[in-house]
């Protein structure tokens, strides 16, 4: 944890989302039959009509049991495709045919199933009790055992609720760690019970998983668990405690596990902390050796300078070529034309009576030189609009970089130096010095803000999955609302490059749909097939005219299809007047 964030619940929600995502993991895989192949080949039209087939089938032969493993696939199906009425209906049709038919098992995984989908449509009060009424019918039947992923359901939707009987269900979920003896699966169990407690505020019982947290993984002889838990150690020092000293030492130890690392953002964070713990205890010139020392990690600041400006020449260089080569290549077509024209000239002095049929090919001739001509203007325009966006989007990366790493830094330094010169000098502690730590203070958070808007930290730390799903949640309101579902594995990362253009991509497309769709509801979609990354966006706006739209595009969407057409991709885009917009990219990922 960094002092310059400190966010207990950001911490919390990170590591519950880990909890709750790991659990998928020990689901149990469906038996691989025709239909499965079609689901995981995401041929869902033709799943649909084989699963309808084989229910039809299992009904006209009593088979009851295969009908609702069918019934549990094709709700799969219906979910996939976004048509969560017919998933639900197809589930609670099974669900009717395994009660009055007594099929136990069958009526487990459906009140599952349909805890799971009103879990994702975010009803989790619904999702509650379904998973309840499961675990019922399985005690009931002598099933239960300590590793069932519906714990794992259950948990989840108890969190969200905010009942009480999530710690019950915390327990049953670190069980299974203890019983696996893994001391890095411990150490992380107990690490989420820290900041649980610690999100409710309760710091003693939060200490006591902390410690234990940092007891399993100095056993696990794991680095990082050791850094995370010596991190959290020494942050839980400085802000709960208050006990400066010690969070100092703690700090001090995550230097001496890897000495020869000095220029990670792990050891600037360190230097970061310590100097805010020596500032504290009123020790200002360790506080400002450790700020200097921060400072040397981030050095490569004058490094950004200098590419910078050879960005700057490249751009140039690059927009510059294009028009030279545009102009060699009129030239070239120019000569080629007057040469074309004295052969024309010559055959029609030589051969009077074929004047007609030269005619035609010399009008031929020049309509497939003036098409030429046009698809080169577009072809240059679209790579002058290329290398200009690639100017900007590095720009845009440099000067963020530049507020947060250098400016910042040197506004926290001047502030850092000011209340050392205060706390040496009390009595000239006057109001103009209280007014100008306000100032820099102000000047901090502003550029701090400022460097976050050029590009978004998120996208840096996390990826450009996170990325967009704050995106979503940062844009919805009570009158639009952005839904966000990905079926890209988690963790999945791309070059730095690439995550960003893709993501100022989707944030164009999503003020279109905010300045001109009327919409109250929009999706995107993201998955991943034959190396290739596949996004669709949609909403349920007043659409438009495609016909019409083609003749008058705007630059937004013009700069769009450039810079998908840059990335070896495509878009597709269907609207119609009241009917909503789709829009679907598929782009080349990069290797």
């Amino acid at each position: 944890m960094i002092l310059k964030c400190p966010n207990f619940q950001s911490s919390f929600w990170t590591i519950l989302l880990f909890i709750l995502f790991s659990g998928f993991a020990t689901a149990q895989d469906k038996t691989k039959d025709s239909l499965s192949y079609y689901i995981d080949n995401k041929d869902y039209l033709k799943g649909l009509k084989y699963s309808r087939e084989k229910s039809k089938f299992y009904l006209e032969n009593k088979d009851y049991k295969k009908y609702c493993d069918v019934s549990l696939k094709k709700a799969d199906i219906y979910f996939m495709l976004n048509d969560n009425p017919k998933s639900f209906e197809t589930l609670f049709k099974a669900l009717k045919i395994a009660e009055n038919h007594h099929i136990v098992e069958s009526r487990i995984k459906i009140m599952e199933d349909i805890g799971h989908r009103y879990a994702s449509i975010r009803d989790f009060k619904k999702a509650k009790k379904y998973y309840e009424i499961s675990l019922n019918l399985r005690k009931k039947n002598n099933l239960l055992s300590d590793d069932l992923f519906v714990y794992q359901r259950l948990y989840k939707a108890l969190f969200y609720l905010n009942s009480d009987s999530v710690t019950f269900y915390m327990s049953k979920i670190m069980r299974s760690a203890k019983k696996s003896g893994d001391f890095s699966r411990l150490s992380s169990s107990y690490n989420n019970y820290y900041t649980y407690y610690s999100n409710k505020k309760n710091y003693v019982l939060a200490k006591k998983y902390l410690d234990s947290c940092a007891y399993y993984a100095e056993k696990s002889k794991n680095t990082e668990r050791i850094v995370t838990s010596l991190s959290n150690l020494g942050y839980h020092s400085l802000t709960v405690e208050k006990n400066y000293k010690k969070g100092i030492k703690q700090y001090l130890k995550i230097l001496e596990i890897n000495p020869s690392d000095t220029v990670s953002q792990n050891v600037s964070d360190t230097y970061l902390n310590l100097s805010y713990g020596y500032e504290m205890m009123g020790n200002y010139k360790s506080a400002i050796n450790y700020m200097n020392k921060y400072f040397h990690v981030n050095e490569t600041i004058y490094e950004d300078n200098i590419k910078r400006a050879i960005s700057d020449i490249e751009t140039k260089y690059k927009i510059e070529k294009i028009e030279n080569e545009n102009k060699e290549q009129q030239r070239l077509m120019e000569e080629k034309q007057k040469n074309n024209q004295k052969i024309i000239l010559i055959f029609i002095a030589l051969f009077a009576f074929s004047t007609i049929l030269f005619y035609f090919f010399y009008q031929n001739l020049r309509l497939k030189q003036k098409n030429k001509f046009i698809d080169l203007d577009r072809q240059i325009k679209q790579n002058i609009i290329n290398a200009t966006i690639d100017g900007q989007e590095i720009e845009r990366k440099n000067i963020a970089t530049i507020l947060h790493d250098s400016i910042s830094a040197l506004l926290s330094s001047a502030g850092l130096h000011l209340s050392a010169y205060a706390a040496n000098n009390p009595t000239e502690n006057s109001e103009e010095i209280q007014k100008t730590r306000a100032i820099l203070k102000e000047a901090h958070d502003n550029v701090r803000d400022l460097s976050h808007e050029l590009i978004p930290p998120l996208l840096a730390k996390f990826g450009l999955f996170h990325a967009l799903q704050d995106l979503c949640e940062k844009n919805s309101n009570s009158i639009l609302q952005f839904e966000y579902s990905s079926y890209v594995p988690q963790g999945r990362r791309y070059n730095e490059e690439f995550e960003m253009r893709v993501y100022f991509i989707t944030a164009e497309l999503f003020n279109n749909i905010i300045k001109h769709s009327k919409a109250s509801k929009a999706y995107i979609t993201l998955e991943e097939n034959n190396n290739q990354l596949l996004l669709t966006i949609e909403d349920d706006g007043k659409g438009f005219d495609t016909s019409k739209e083609l003749l008058s595009d705007g630059f937004g969407l013009t700069q769009i299809k450039s810079r998908i057409k840059h990335l070896k991709g495509s878009i597709t885009i269907n609207s119609k007047i009241n009917a909503g917009t789709l829009i679907y990219i598929k782009l080349q990922i990069p290797k």
